[in-house]
């Protein structure tokens, strides 16, 4: 049981991670080229 806790905190973190740094910079680039602010 114990690790399966261990392997789906580890996921969340991963995703976690993933999301944070691939998917801001593309939300804050298309910011820029629709609104111009940044």
């Amino acid at each position: 049981m114990q690790e399966v806790l261990t392997y789906v905190v580890v996921c969340g973190a991963i995703i976690f991670l993933v999301k944070k740094f691939f998917f801001k910079p593309k939300k804050n680039s298309s910011c820029d080229t629709n609104c111009n602010c940044s």
